[in-house]
């Protein structure tokens, strides 16, 4: 039963954007953060995804070794999307002048974190649609597997 295979491509969107989602909530929770200098305060992070190609890499790799593997085309395994990692958001700091806070500078400077909560709203709106239309889509080939499963029961 190879073609259950294609249910990776949907579960693995899926679990790529549950980690988006996941990101995007720390991002929040850290936006009124603060820091003396603006290199010590926290940093807007992303994810960075990618397919994931472990099966094109071992068959490439076996097959620049002169290994020969039968029937290895009949049943491709879809593996589907991986975060591939996170980055921080280059965007620096915001200086404010609040020279009674406690963390501030010499000058009266503090550092705000870069992230932006309206971003982040939008990034999250996103990150639900693309998991939703992943689930949407893990549904219709579910449902196309199971009447292929019944062909010939009726």
């Amino acid at each position: 039963m190879a073609f259950l295979s294609s249910l990776n491509i949907p579960l693995s969107g899926m679990t790529a954007e549950r980690f988006r989602l996941d990101l995007i909530a720390q991002n929040v929770a850290h936006a009124d953060d603060v820091a003396t200098r603006p290199e010590d305060v926290y940093k807007r992070q992303e994810v960075l995804f990618g397919e994931d190609r472990t099966f094109k890499d071992t068959l490439a790799r076996r097959m620049t070794d002169g290994e020969y593997i039968p029937g290895v085309f009949r049943y491709v395994q879809m593996r589907g999307v991986q975060a591939t990692r996170v980055v921080e958001d280059e965007t620096p700091p915001e200086p404010v002048y609040s020279p009674d806070h406690p963390l501030a500078d010499e000058f009266g400077y503090i550092y705000e974190s870069n992230v932006d909560r309206q971003k982040e709203i939008l990034d999250a709106m996103e990150t639900t649609n693309s998991f939703t239309t992943c689930k949407s889509m893990y549904e219709a080939l579910q449902s196309i597997i199971q009447a292929s499963l019944n062909i010939g029961n009726g």
